[in-house]
């Protein structure tokens, strides 16, 4: 009966969140003629009633611990485990003005593909890194700084709860050449929201926002081992 019940509260919340981005990514459509930050707008709005959908009809809320870890009066790389769908819908919400570095295929999506590259988000070639790549990258982040949060998978992709960690190098290979806040992001929402799985499960997600790795004065290869230490020593913990 509670598998039943589970199947049939995701189902339903799959539909409405369906109908949901439809409805906010047409509504997106104005803010083209506008400045970037009105889509952002749009795209918070419709976090909050994602996971509102997602608290009132599958039980599954969140819980933050660390906001206070996050620089105040500047602007900040997010750098976050990826388990799940959760996180690219709920970060909005908590680390709003915030773009993301994406993989290019999403731009290609009717209407959410356009939301994407207005407000700024930052598409990426899931391929093997090269000096072109990192250079354009950098010349990105450094841009975005200017006005937005940025957030950044480390993983490239979502990983099963309790799997190895396989942290690519683009990260660190960018911040080398920025002086910036990195803030680290553990959590643990693969477990209530599963990779590529239909079910959504009850339960409270937790998010630990780490304190801020200072780059530009480390080369890529320290940053890189602190990060991970950071991170993978938090999921322990979670």
């Amino acid at each position: 009966m509670q598998k039943l019940n589970i199947f049939i509260r995701s189902a339903i919340f799959n539909i409405m969140f369906l109908i949901a981005s439809i409805i906010f990514s047409i509504s997106a459509l104005p803010m083209l003629f506008m400045p970037s930050i009105y889509t952002l707008k749009v795209a918070k709005i419709w976090s909050k009633s994602s996971l509102w959908l997602l608290k009132h009809i599958c039980h599954l809320d969140y819980k933050i611990t660390g906001l206070e870890n996050i620089p105040q009066n500047t602007h900040v790389v997010f750098a976050s485990k990826h388990q799940s769908a959760w996180e690219t819908v709920a970060y909005q919400t908590f680390l709003h003005p915030s773009v993301f570095m994406f993989k290019k295929e999403l731009a290609f999506i009717p209407l959410f593909g356009i939301a994407l590259l207005k407000a700024k988000n930052i598409p990426i070639n899931r391929g093997h890194a090269n000096k072109g790549m990192i250079k354009d990258l950098t010349n990105k982040f450094k841009d975005r700084l200017q006005n937005q949060n940025i957030i950044i998978f480390p993983e490239g992709t979502r990983t099963k709860p309790n799997t190895p960690a396989n942290y690519k190098s683009g990260l660190s290979l960018i911040t080398e050449n920025i002086k910036t806040f990195v803030v680290p992001i553990a959590m643990n929402s693969g477990i209530y929201w599963p990779k590529k799985s239909f079910l959504k499960y009850p339960g409270t997600i937790q998010v630990h926002i780490l304190p801020p790795i200072e780059t530009g004065s480390m080369s890529h290869l320290d940053f890189q081992k602190k990060f991970v230490g950071i991170v993978e020593d938090e999921m322990k913990r979670l």
